[in-house]
């Protein structure tokens, strides 16, 4: 089975948890603690101090932590330091947030995974989620390669799909699993692709993306390869077909000069699981940002930028960006979203861009220097309503809640195999 890190066993137990939210699953023994942990800490980084009244409904009804599990998971945060515990004997009064900012909260979990073992249904499902994250994949090839018992496998399968982590879908005459959660479209051209035997030539294509989120198409066309890595014909005959196929939607700039489109190629949008509607907007403005600094850097009409990061850390922290030539062009798209406006400096074709700071333009700009630097944006995950509510107090918590109908823990589907074990063990009881 696949080596996995510590730290990225806590991401996906945080993935499964939110698919799988308020299902019970008796064979994960951590793995649902551990995901709520990481959804917890997401969202309350960078918070000041929050009362238990507060944080019982809110992480109840917008993170699926019941109030019998907040406890541990608390528990949790506080033994990799991300969070204090104010308490009164053994009742909890409030929490104090210390989640680093700038780094992943996975890396304090992982440390936590390292001291604990997971079972073998909880590592075949973290392995399984490990494979079809970056890459659609076939069925038998995927039991193959992972060399899970086929029963475990089967339960693992059943877990997840109920969670809508993964789809199964036919094609080519063969069965095939993709993840809705990780790729948001076109499932069954990606399926496609995956049973026609491009299963190892997506997660190449999509991996060297990932490392250069935004990158020109004509760039890649033009030269064969993505940020110096070469690609085969068929590597890019396949990124030239996920494109037609809307698996890759890159966002486009006009060329003026040429009268043409200059397309960016970002790494397929996660599914609607995996970000709400307020995080998808951060997620569309902060790809536009991407593009208009990739622009700059990979296709200047005279002076190329010489360090994107540096040029949206200065935009971050001045809200504006020096005057260029090219401004009236490569922010063009960021103005129509409103992340900024271009102010004339009075000379003739000279422009600043101004950001119009928003809290969701000032995240966007923090995602879009967390892609430079490594190919993911730091709020996937983050709900800004439940920020904002965990901030209020409790009458305001209780105003929005008060419509909610208690929630119930469904019971989870026994498929064969379990119903057996289950008629077994209660006839060993008589």
């Amino acid at each position: 089975m696949t080596v996995t890190s510590n730290q990225v066993k806590a991401e996906f137990a945080h993935d499964l948890q939110v698919g799988l939210a308020r299902a019970s699953v008796p064979e994960f023994a951590h793995l649902p603690l551990i995901g709520m942990a990481g959804k917890l800490a997401l969202n309350i980084r960078g918070l000041g101090e929050i009362r238990a009244e507060v944080l019982r409904p809110v992480a109840d009804h917008y993170f699926d932590i019941p109030a019998l599990a907040l406890q541990p998971v608390l528990e949790i945060l506080a033994e990799v330091g991300y969070v204090q515990l104010v308490t009164t004997g053994k009742t909890l009064n409030s929490i104090i947030p210390n989640v680093p900012h700038f780094s992943s909260v996975y890396g304090g979990l992982g440390d936590y995974v390292g001291t604990i073992s997971l079972n073998e249904h909880e590592e075949v499902a973290i392995a399984v989620l490990n494979e079809l994250k970056s890459k659609p994949e076939k069925r038998d090839t995927l039991i193959g390669r992972l060399g899970a018992p086929k029963q475990v496998f089967a339960r693992v399968e059943l877990i997840t799909q109920t969670g809508g982590l993964v789809l199964p879908k036919r094609a080519r005459g063969q069965d095939v699993l993709v993840s809705p959660f990780y790729f948001a479209d076109s499932l069954d051209a990606l399926a496609s692709h995956a049973a026609a035997g491009g299963a190892r030539g997506v997660q190449r294509v999509l991996d060297l993306l990932k490392k250069a989120q935004g990158w020109p198409l004509s760039l890649i066309i033009s030269s064969g390869e993505i940020n110096g890595t070469k690609l085969t014909a068929s590597e890019l005959q396949l990124l030239r077909e996920m494109v037609a196929d809307g698996v890759l939607r890159p966002p486009s700039l006009r060329n003026t000069a040429s009268n043409t489109d200059e397309h960016f190629v970002f790494t397929p949008m996660p599914g609607g699981r995996a970000m709400d509607g307020a995080a998808r907007e951060i997620y569309e403005r902060t790809m536009a940002i991407v593009a208009a600094v990739r622009k700059g850097q990979l296709l200047p009409s005279k002076f190329a930028i010489r360090s994107p990061v540096r040029l949206l850390e200065t935009l971050r922290d001045n809200k504006k960006i020096r005057a260029s030539t090219e401004a009236a062009l490569q922010y063009t798209n960021l103005v129509t979203l409103r992340i900024g406006r271009l102010v004339s400096t009075g000379s003739s074709g000279w422009h600043q861009f101004h950001l119009i700071e928003t809290p969701e333009n000032i995240q966007a700009v923090n995602d879009a220097i967390k892609i430079f630097q490594t190919g993911e944006p730091l709020s996937a995950g983050v709900s800004e309503d439940a920020r904002i509510a965990l901030q209020r107090d409790e009458s305001y918590v209780q105003s929005i809640l008060a419509s909610t109908a208690l929630r119930q823990t469904p019971r989870p589907a026994l498929d064969e195999q379990a119903k057996a074990e289950m008629e077994q063990l209660f006839l060993d009881l008589k």
